[in-house]
């Protein structure tokens, strides 16, 4: 998280807004392929209570199929997706980003074997060294006056690093034997994961393309900032804390029998990514335009609205996303998928609406769903644990209100005063810090708690 945030200020330096919209309509159909690149298999192989090398080396060729034939329409696909946006760059920008989907799937049995195996000191550290490798590049090319390249270049470091570093690491060796017999096991499950992320990558991307049709390239850029900054409490905090419970959970779960101290995790991992995160961003949506524009440089200044307006969507997808790895461990992945799609339909249709009266006004619908659509969400998943609607959505409320306040004081504090650009900044981040803080404290007793059940839940 730290090296992507260290990644930004530069870039947005050395780079114009117009490299980065490139870079995001480059990435809509590659993303949209990424979604399909493990099959939903790699999480498949974690549940499974014991080893089979022919199984996991049969599922192993099967994805370097999968992740070769969606390099394969990706290529097929660039010509036709510049022409039709309109931006000849994009036919070599695609053609380039195609390798991403097919190192994914190359790595996905790879680092399915480390998480399997709780190596997530490993993961970190493969993290860390494939991103100091992608910037550094990034930013060289970036001086050199690559311009957008520069971005593409590190997307692709990034995944073939981390595939390179997962395949050395991991102890798994993949045999000479393909029995397609055994992938039927995972069919279900893969399918089901599948369509899910497949439905997710479409309302992911959707916004791109409807934005760059009605109001250009500009405002591809500020969104896909937009995404860009979301991305680091999902990096540094949710990442981790759903790889480790689909882990401990697939463990607790025991056909069943173990559905209470499943929700029981889910309840934990919520709470503590709601009092670590739920502050600080709501914070953030109310006042970070004086850190972008100093982080970023001035004219990124124009996120904060969009990224504030954002934010709702964001903490719905946060607490969402550990909700997920319920789905997966109780092998009910058909009800997420139904539920995806009901929530899809329904999104699609309100946001769609929504677009004719402007950007902002979009970006609002879509958050005011989000959260909306919660307790609908709670509703699908406490039919595989058994915990209430209420229980759910009170570990979320003090964090919330906690936010909610200390983004109203700082109005009041700001208002009176002609900070410069600099100390407005500092006061924001200093009402993040406070506001975490105070939530810290008023939760401490419920923290302990829940850091003695996960660290039990793992072993």
């Amino acid at each position: 998280m730290f090296l992507q945030f260290l990644s930004l200020p530069i870039l947005t330096r050395l780079l114009s807004i117009e490299d980065f919209a490139i870079v995001a309509l480059g990435m809509v159909i590659p993303h949209f392929a990424n979604t399909f690149s493990d099959s939903g298999f790699g999480k498949s192989l974690i549940r499974l209570q014991k080893f089979d090398h022919a199984e996991w080396s049969t599922v192993f060729w099967f994805l370097a199929a999968v992740g070769a034939g969606l390099a394969g329409i990706v290529m097929l696909a660039a010509p036709f997706y510049a022409n039709a946006t309109g931006v000849p760059e994009l036919f070599a920008v695609m053609i380039v980003l195609a390798l991403l989907p097919f190192l994914q799937s190359l790595s996905a049995v790879y680092q399915a074997w480390i998480e399997r195996d709780f190596g997530y000191k490993k993961i970190a550290n493969i993290m860390m060294i494939s991103g100091l490798v992608s910037l550094a590049t990034a930013i060289c090319l970036a001086l050199l006056g690559f311009g957008y390249w520069a971005l593409v270049i590190q997307q692709i470091l990034l995944v073939a690093v981390q595939f390179a570093a997962y395949a050395y690491v991991s102890e798994f060796r993949p045999k000479l034997t393909f029995h397609p017999k055994l992938l039927h096991l995972h069919f279900g499950f893969g399918v089901n994961t599948l369509l899910f992320s497949g439905i997710m990558a479409i309302q992911k991307q959707l916004p791109i393309i409807a934005f760059n049709q009605l109001f250009g390239t500009l405002a591809v850029s500020l969104w896909s900032m937009s995404e860009r900054l979301s991305r680091f409490p999902k990096i540094g905090a949710v990442g981790p804390f759903s790889r480790v419970a689909m882990v401990a959970m697939s463990r607790q779960w025991r056909d069943g029998a173990g559905a209470a101290d499943t929700g029981q995790t889910y309840l934990a991992s919520s709470r503590l990514l709601a009092i670590f995160l739920f502050p600080c961003l709501i914070v953030a949506a109310f006042h970070a335009r004086p850190v972008f524009a100093w982080v970023l440089s001035e004219p990124w200044g124009d996120v904060a609205p969009l990224f504030g307006l954002a934010v709702p969507a964001l903490l719905a997808e946060l607490v969402s996303s550990i909700g997920g790895k319920v789905f997966m461990a109780a092998n009910r992945t058909d009800l997420r998928l139904r539920m995806s799609i009901e929530r899809f339909i329904l999104g699609t249709i309100l946001f769609l609406l929504a677009l004719p009266f402007g950007l902002e006004a979009a970006i609002a619908v879509r958050s005011i769903f989000a959260v909306i659509y919660m307790p609908r969400y709670w509703r699908y998943m406490n039919k595989c644990v058994p915990l209430s609607i209420m229980s759910e959505a009170k570990v979320l409320v003090l964090p919330a209100c906690v936010g909610l306040v200390a983004a109203i004081l700082g109005h009041y504090i700001r208002a009176p005063w002609d900070f410069s650009t600099l100390q407005d900044c500092a006061v924001v981040v200093c009402l993040c810090i406070i506001a975490t803080g105070v939530t810290v404290l008023l939760t401490y007793r419920q923290i302990v708690n829940d850091m003695a059940w996960l660290r039990n839940s793992t072993k």
